[in-house]
């Protein structure tokens, strides 16, 4: 069974991640206590919380849920001695979404425009999303220019991601729409099963 300590457990995110890992969950990763002992460490913090958490892990398997400017030198470091994968959105569609969008953008004619509407509840504080950077890069990974992103900010909106492909006398619209918040914790375990496979090294699905 692999064991599982969530930083940021009393955040609504890691509440739900808390409740999904079940007998797996061996406590919380706190600001002040030592790390718990186990093999994934789960964070849905934030950039600054994590920045103060790498240098207390000690060798324990990182699954990054967090969005932002984070700090990508000291996770590359860390890196080095234990496999860490960074996942802005844990849904399983987001990944399929992607994958959409890839075939999509990479058979539109050129002339075609690409934008993306994300958006999220009103206590959400990065702006776009990572979700929406995450569509960017497949969207440039696919040949297409890089797309103007719409944030909205509203009432308890859980999650959506739109791309828009429009052309002369038509539209393509792609899009994900996570209804309940529960979807991500169920997620966030999956990824914690997933990196005990992995050798050290940064993955960035």
């Amino acid at each position: 069974m692999t064991t599982i300590s969530v930083h940021g457990a009393k955040g609504r995110l890691g509440q739900l991640i808390v409740q999904a890992a079940g007998s797996s969950y061996v406590g919380p990763c706190t600001r002040t206590d030592p790390v718990p002992v186990c093999d994934v460490v789960i964070d849905v913090t934030s950039p600054e919380g994590l920045s103060a958490l790498i240098p207390r892990l000690s060798g324990q398997q990182l699954v990054v849920g967090t969005t932002g400017a984070l700090p990508w030198d000291a996770m590359k470091q860390y890196a080095e001695n234990a496999p860490v994968v960074v996942v802005p959105n844990f849904s399983v569609g987001v990944p399929l979404l992607i994958d959409l969008i890839k075939t999509a953008v990479s058979n539109l004619p050129s002339q075609w425009d690409i934008e993306i509407v994300e958006v999220h509840h009103n206590a959400k504080r990065d702006a776009p999303s990572g979700t929406a950077k995450r569509l960017v890069q497949a969207i440039e990974d696919a040949g297409g220019s890089s797309p103007i992103t719409h944030s909205l900010r509203v009432g308890d909106t859980t999650g959506e991601h739109t791309v828009w492909l429009s052309g002369p006398g038509e539209r393509i619209e792609i899009k994900h729409v996570a209804t309940k918040r529960s979807v991500f914790a169920i997620g966030a375990i999956r990824w914690a099963e997933w990196i005990t496979t992995r050798p050290p090294g940064l993955y960035k699905p």
